[in-house]
C-alpha cells in the first residue's frame, strides 16, 4: 500500500490549475507535480477503506465489474463514432487498470454495428457521506481524441431519485484541451429520460493531463463537495440544496465515453491507465 501524506497544502506551491470561468481571470502557474502517494484532505483524520480501495494488481470481481454500462444498450455516443463496451477492452493486472478504447466493428445489435469499442469498470461497492474518494490515473493520449471519465453514479430508478451523478473528470475536448480539467454535478429525476445539470467547471492545468499520472479527488461531507487535483482544492460547492450529492450512495465508474466526437484513428488502440482506487472514511 502506498504511503499516504497528509500535507496537501503543502502542494499548492508545485501545483498549476486556472479557472476558466469567465468571472476568474487570475491563473496559478507552478512547476510540474506527479504525486506518488495519496493525500487526503486536512482538517480530519482519515481511515482508508481497504474494502472499497483497489490498488489493481489482479482483477478483483468482488468489486468490480466490466460489463456494459447500462445506458443506450451498452453504447456511449451517436453512431458512426461511438463506443460499444466489451468487457474484453478491460485489462487489469501489474497495477494498473488498463481501459481499451479500440477500432473494431462490433455488431452488439445487428441493425446498429459499431466500429469503436470501449472498456469500463464499475464498482460493486457504493460510497457515501463523509468519505474522501482519491483516483490515481493518467488520461488517454491526446491524439486519440477519446474521453476518459471519473464519476460517481447508477442506473437512475425511481426509488434512488434524484439519481446524483458526480463527475470528477472528463476529457470531453482530449485532442484540442488535453490540460482541461472538467467537473459537473447532474440530477436524473425520474420519471423521464432527462438530467439536469446544477453546475459544471472547467479548470485548466499547467500540463496536459494526458503525460503523467494525477490524483482526482473528491471529498463529500457536511454540507459541501471538495474537489481536489493532486492534493489541492480547486472547487467547493456548496450542495445544502440537494443533500444527495453528499450522502447518496454511489459506485465508482471508470470509463471511456462517446463525448470527444471522432477518434483518431490513426492512434488506436489507446488506454485510459488506472493506478489506484482510494476510498477514505471520517474516522
Amino acid at each position: 500500500m502506498r504511503k499516504t501524506n497528509l500535507l496537501a497544502s503543502m502542494l499548492l506551491i508545485v501545483t498549476g490549475l486556472y479557472s476558466c470561468k469567465e468571472e476568474d481571470s487570475s491563473s496559478m502557474t507552478f512547476e510540474k507535480n506527479f504525486p506518488t502517494e495519496s493525500i487526503t484532505p486536512p482538517g480530519v483524520e482519515w481511515v482508508l477503506d481497504a474494502a472499497k480501495s483497489d490498488e489493481f494488481d489482479s482483477f478483483d470481481s468482488n468489486k468490480w465489474t466490466a460489463a456494459p454500462l447500462w445506458y443506450y444498450g451498452g453504447v456511449s455516443g451517436a453512431l458512426p463514432t461511438g463506443f460499444v463496451y466489451r468487457p474484453e477492452n478491460t485489462e487489469v493486472r501489474d497495477g494498473l487498470a488498463r481501459l481499451w478504447a479500440k477500432k473494431e466493428d462490433y455488431a452488439n445489435r445487428p441493425d446498429e454495428p459499431r466500429h469503436y469499442t470501449a472498456g469500463c469498470l464499475k464498482s460493486k461497492f457504493e460510497v457515501g457521506g463523509n468519505t474522501y474518494i482519491e483516483i490515481r490515473a493518467k488520461m488517454i493520449k491526446a491524439p486519440a481524441n477519446v474521453c476518459a471519465a471519473i464519476w460517481l453514479g447508477d442506473d437512475p430508478v425511481l426509488e434512488k431519485n434524484p439519481n446524483i451523478e458526480i463527475d470528477l473528470q472528463e476529457t470531453k475536448w482530449a485532442r484540442t484541451k488535453p490540460h482541461l480539467l472538467f467537473t459537473s454535478l447532474l440530477t436524473w429525476p425520474k420519471p423521464g429520460n432527462l438530467n439536469t445539470e446544477a453546475i459544471s467547471t472547467s479548470y485548466y492545468s499547467s500540463w496536459d493531463l494526458d503525460e503523467d499520472f494525477h490524483l482526482y479527488g473528491v471529498e463529500r461531507r457536511g454540507t459541501k463537495l471538495r474537489f481536489y487535483f493532486d492534493g489541492v482544492m480547486y472547487r467547493e460547492s456548496d450542495v445544502s440544496a440537494t443533500p444527495a450529492y453528499v450522502t447518496q450512495l454511489r459506485p465508482v465508474i471508470l470509463s471511456i465515453e462517446g463525448h470527444a466526437g471522432q477518434p483518431g484513428d490513426a492512434d488506436l488502440p489507446a488506454d485510459f491507465q488506472i493506478d489506484w482506487v482510494h476510498v477514505y472514511n471520517v474516522k
